[in-house]
């Protein structure tokens, strides 16, 4: 804004344009950012209120004010949350591409070794007592490597988390598994994600229902929605929202295994949840 439309809305300006461009002016200043106005203007100002609808409307923003700014100390919150989640599902696809990539290069050594007997041999000997992360590693008939990220093996605790009886057999889970942990990572970061765009909506529309449009903070909000909605991780081969590995040389044959890769959360398919939104507006959005 200018300082010869700052002048204009001093002079001539309603109590509603008064009143925004003040409370412009306060939430720039509480995110460190350069001022509209001057303490001389500041003081003209908030001095021009006077009649009781002015007054009114001036508690009215004063009260939004502080409803906001605590609505957006936990919307951010939640936008570290969230990336917090991103940040370990991608420390996971990491894991799970160097997984692939040692499989492929011990392979490629064992392909070496033209005998299948002495191939089979030394991968059996390879493959004993040798798991990464998460993984479990068994030769297969041919004499290589494979290098399992979802399997079943044997649990002595149940579903909640309860020690079994002695006289109680293991039951098959494929709980510590990495696509298990994958995919509970996902749901989380999925569950925090919609509670963001359901929290997002409900300060938005409060803002719209009482006038109390601040640039400031809607540009605010709008920064941790580019975070949320930033990809988990660059690469097309993980990534939920495409169909192929690679844009500009699609297979056929090799794009019909790319739902296996598809373990980052499809944010732009996420909706508000309705339950959430309500609570949230009900919690901090509430003028009671």
């Amino acid at each position: 804004m200018s300082k010869k439309d700052i002048g204009k809305l001093l002079t001539t300006g309603s109590a509603k344009q008064r009143m925004l461009l003040i409370s412009e002016d306060v939430a720039r200043s509480k995110f460190n950012k350069e001022r509209l106005l001057t303490d001389h203007e500041f003081r003209t100002l908030s001095d021009s209120f006077k009649k009781p609808n002015e007054i009114k409307l001036w508690n009215k923003f004063k009260r939004a004010d502080d409803i906001i700014t605590n609505a957006l100390i936990n919307l951010q919150g939640l936008t570290f949350e969230v990336k917090m989640h991103y940040s370990d599902l991608r420390g996971y696809i990491l894991v799970w591409n160097s997984i692939e990539t040692t499989e492929l290069l011990v392979n490629s050594v064992l392909h070496e070794i033209k005998d299948p007997k002495e191939r089979k041999r030394i991968a059996q000997n390879g493959a004993r007592g040798i798991n990464l992360l998460f993984s479990k590693t068994t030769p297969d008939e041919e004499g290589y490597i494979d290098i399992q990220i979802d399997f079943e093996k044997e649990s002595y605790k149940d579903e909640n988390g309860r020690i079994l009886d002695l006289k109680e057999k293991p039951r098959k889970s494929r709980e510590g598994t990495l696509w298990y942990v994958m995919n509970n990572v996902k749901a989380q970061a999925e569950e925090a994600a919609i509670r963001f765009i359901s929290w997002r909506a409900a300060i938005l529309d409060y803002m719209e229902e009482t006038g109390f449009n601040v640039k400031t903070y809607k540009d605010l909000i709008e920064k941790f929605t580019t975070d949320i909605y930033t990809p988990v991780i660059g690469w097309k081969k993980y990534q939920s929202n495409t169909e192929s590995f690679l844009s500009d040389a699609r297979s056929e044959r090799l794009d019909k295994i790319k739902d296996k890769y598809a373990i980052t959360p499809h944010i732009e398919e996420l909706k508000v949840d309705t339950k959430v939104y309500n609570w949230f507006k009900q919690s901090f959005l509430s003028d009671e």
